[in-house]
């Protein structure tokens, strides 16, 4: 009788036109796998941070920083889109890969803005003064002219603009770089169910 039942039903499921793996792809959220893996990216990148602060080279915006820290947002967009295409039986569209990328960006970013406010407040309040004065230094060395003889002061007073705006910067940047690293991952990670 259960036999009976069982080729019943494969030979009703081989009739229908949709495949079951789609629709479990449209069941399954991934705001969990979001917000899992946009943490723990940011917990990597303000791991990095501190390890920065605590060598003394977090005034530098050396290529290595750089590079390290495009690693690590790669690497949390890549394994969110993966673990979202594991949970989903093997598939996950296109769409979906952007989705996930865009949304690990936007937790990253709004976690390394709170990381910002509490670094520039509470553990080292005089940051972007320090960080003005090497800039000064630099161009005094290197491109003189371009200061037109403004003093320290002046120079610290007409950038002052630019540490307002950093946490704007850290948001635009962020997003800007999570949509360009959804774009050539998706195009990788992507497999549709047939």
């Amino acid at each position: 009788k259960n036999l009976i039942f069982f080729f019943k039903f494969a030979t009703w499921y081989c009739k229908v036109p949709c495949n079951i793996k789609y629709l479990i792809m449209e069941n399954i959220s991934s705001k969990n796998i979001i917000y899992q893996y946009g943490l723990l990216t940011s917990l990597v990148s303000i791991s990095w941070e501190v390890v920065k602060f605590s060598m003394g080279a977090h005034y530098e915006n050396d290529t290595v920083s750089t590079v390290v820290g495009t690693i690590i947002l790669i690497a949390g967009i890549v394994l969110a889109q993966l673990a979202f295409r594991k949970a989903n039986g093997g598939f996950v569209e296109y769409t979906k890969c952007l989705k996930i990328g865009v949304g690990v960006g936007v937790v990253v970013a709004l976690i390394g803005v709170i990381y910002h406010l509490i670094f520039i407040n509470f553990i080292e309040p005089d940051f972007f003064e320090k960080v003005l004065e090497i800039s000064y230094n630099n161009l005094m060395e290197d491109n003189p002219e371009m200061l037109q003889g403004a003093t320290l002061q002046q120079f610290m007073e007409a950038s002052s603009w630019v540490t307002k705006l950093t946490p704007v910067f850290i948001i635009a940047f962020t997003l800007f770089f999570s949509f360009i690293f959804s774009l050539c991952t998706g195009i990788i990670i992507k497999r549709k169910a047939d």
